[in-house]
């Protein structure tokens, strides 16, 4: 958690409030929700992955979705891994960043 919130602060993120969601999954996947100093909530996915993020990944991502109810302006996707361009493509929307 440390970690996170760390990289969040040298990126220019500095969050309030910060949760973990509990995720019902057996992957390296984890999800937080926080609140920014603009009181604007934050979906951050972080995925540990040795291979490169793909876009069967994505589907994962969107299978996450429907369980957080919130209402969030800004997503961020943290990786340890190289992604697709395809994948990148598709993630116009999300905040990609790197750990």
């Amino acid at each position: 958690m440390k970690e996170l919130v760390e990289l969040l602060r040298k990126e220019g993120i500095i969050c309030k409030k910060l949760e973990e969601i509990k995720l019902n999954t057996r992957k390296k996947i984890k999800a937080f929700l926080g609140v920014n100093i603009k009181n604007e909530y934050c979906f951050i996915v972080v995925f540990e992955k040795k291979s490169r993020f793909l876009t069967k990944d994505i589907h994962t991502l969107e299978e996450i979705m429907p369980q957080i109810n919130f209402r969030y302006k800004k997503k961020i996707l943290i990786l340890n891994s190289p992604i697709c361009s395809k994948a990148k493509e598709k993630l116009k929307d999300w905040r990609i960043l790197w750990f």
